[in-house]
């Protein structure tokens, strides 16, 4: 039950945090803006389960875009943020890799520029979209350096090491009462 109310707050703690930093530390470009919000999402999803990761960037980061201002990327940033957040948690939310996160990072990053830019298209024209391509690059390269460094910090304490084997641990025991259970009720079988 411990680890339940561990991840709840943990999980309110990231949305705000990549709520905030997307909102609010931002530097406007051609169209849209790049922001530090990417940087918890990196974090997030080193610490949380991978399904609840990607919830976690998927609504932190398009109540971002409500609140800033960019309603219109709202649906394009859910699916970018969280199909990110699920790229990097089967990169790297089981144990820290250096190079399970810079490849992590660079092929989730890639992923959300890709979405963006493809709604950037439908939306402004593929002009304005290839004009705001290499601007949209930068947001993951902070993302991948910043997040990285400080995804090592955190795999260096222990409480988030406890509570990650605490999930696992919970896991393991639920899948295997399931299996006993069906042990113990094989299905009707005709002689």
């Amino acid at each position: 039950m411990r680890s339940k109310a561990k991840i709840v707050s943990l999980s309110a703690l990231f949305a705000a945090l990549i709520m905030v930093a997307t909102a609010y530390i931002k530097v406007p470009i051609t169209v849209g803006y790049v922001h530090l919000g990417d940087i918890f999402i990196v974090m997030a999803a080193f610490v949380l389960p991978a399904p609840i990761a990607v919830g976690v960037a998927a609504i932190g980061s398009m109540l971002a875009d409500l609140i800033a201002g960019y309603v219109v990327y709202m649906p394009v940033t859910f699916v970018a943020k969280g199909v990110m957040a699920l790229v990097f948690s089967l990169f790297y939310y089981k144990k820290f890799r250096p190079l399970r996160v810079i490849v992590g990072s660079l092929t989730g990053s890639l992923i959300m520029v890709a979405c963006y830019f493809v709604f950037e298209i439908f939306y402004y024209g593929m002009p304005v979209a290839v004009a705001n391509l290499p601007l949209q690059l930068i947001q993951p390269a902070i993302a991948v350096s910043v997040g990285s460094v400080i995804t090592f910090a955190l795999s260096k304490i222990g409480y988030i090491n406890g509570l990650k084997e605490e999930i696992a641990f919970k896991k393991k025991i639920k899948n295997e009462s399931e299996s006993l259970k069906n042990d113990k009720n094989p299905p009707d079988r005709e002689p």
